[in-house]
């Protein structure tokens, strides 16, 4: 039987949250981990693993927190079936109130100024990424790593419109209903499993640089 030419979508701030933060299984082996989500699928062969993510900025209160993801990125390139794809993170003020309640002596709630990160473009280019395949047939089969109901539209367009295969592999431990009803295939994710698809403590690069897993993360 002819295998199913299959593509990863992986969206990498979700799998953060749902998945990895708070747990040690951050040197996470992307084609490792995509190939044993597929264990009841043999006929499928993984052609390419997109990884769409955001470099962190400086952040004092940690100070190695980018320094080590741009480690893990530069260990990801020694896979040779993982592309990674990046967007970018904007910083912003914010006026928010300092209390739930107005003081009791002026009667005015008080505010105060922060400053907040969000990831910018990542869902737009998976979205445009996955679209951009399907318009150019380069897989059958279309494997989205999230669970952002926003990636329903496109899912139901490759599966109803375009009559493409399409699965996702939801990293959070709640059911996406919107996403499951638009897909061929629907799982969250076993929570134990990126534990058993790390990458090794030291990665060589094909250059020969050797790349070892950050403390931290350890």
């Amino acid at each position: 039987m002819e295998k199913k030419r299959t593509i990863f979508y992986i969206d990498g701030f979700n799998l953060y949250h749902g998945l990895l933060k708070g747990t040690s299984c951050l040197w996470l082996n992307l084609e490792e981990f995509s190939k044993s989500l597929l264990p009841r699928f043999s006929e499928h062969e993984i052609i390419r693993v997109n990884y769409f993510t955001a470099r962190i900025k400086y952040n004092p209160a940690e100070p190695h927190a980018a320094f080590d993801q741009n480690r893990y990125l530069e260990a990801l390139s020694s896979l040779s079936s993982v592309r990674i794809i990046e967007g970018f993170y904007k910083r912003f003020r914010v006026k928010l109130p300092f209390a739930a309640e107005p003081c009791k002596s002026c009667g005015k709630v008080p505010y105060g100024i922060v400053y907040r990160t969000v990831e910018k473009r990542s869902d737009v280019n998976l979205a445009t990424e996955m679209m951009s395949d399907a318009y150019r047939d380069a897989a059958d089969a279309y494997v989205l790593v999230s669970g952002d109901v926003d990636f329903a539209a496109p899912l139901s367009f490759l599966r109803h419109v375009v009559g493409k295969l399409t699965l996702v592999f939801n990293p959070h431990e709640t059911v996406c209903d919107e996403l499951r009803r638009f897909t061929s295939y629907y799982k969250n994710i076993p929570r134990d499993l990126p534990a058993k698809c790390q990458l090794p403590e030291v990665v060589t690069l094909p250059n020969g640089r050797a790349i070892h897993r950050p403390p931290a993360w350890a």
